[in-house]
């Protein structure tokens, strides 16, 4: 497991909007990856799922990512 990944898991998991932005910020902002998918890549996409509350749907999570994206 990652530092990042120990250091998500020891948040609560992120259940509202700023929480879920708040968190992706956190695993994506230090790094740099390839457009390739790699496992670095996948490494961190799981590193932010696994930080999510579990009872949160797609929509959820994309509605609270939309500002993010634009």
């Amino acid at each position: 497991m990652t530092g990042m990944a120990k250091a998500i898991q020891s948040l609560p998991p992120a259940r509202q909007e700023e929480e879920i932005s708040d968190l992706y910020n956190l695993i994506t902002d230090t790094v740099a990856v390839m457009v390739q998918m790699g496992p670095e890549s996948r490494s961190l996409i799981r590193d932010f799922l696994e930080g999510l509350d579990e009872n949160l749907t797609v929509a959820d999570v994309k509605a609270a990512l939309e500002a993010e994206w634009a």
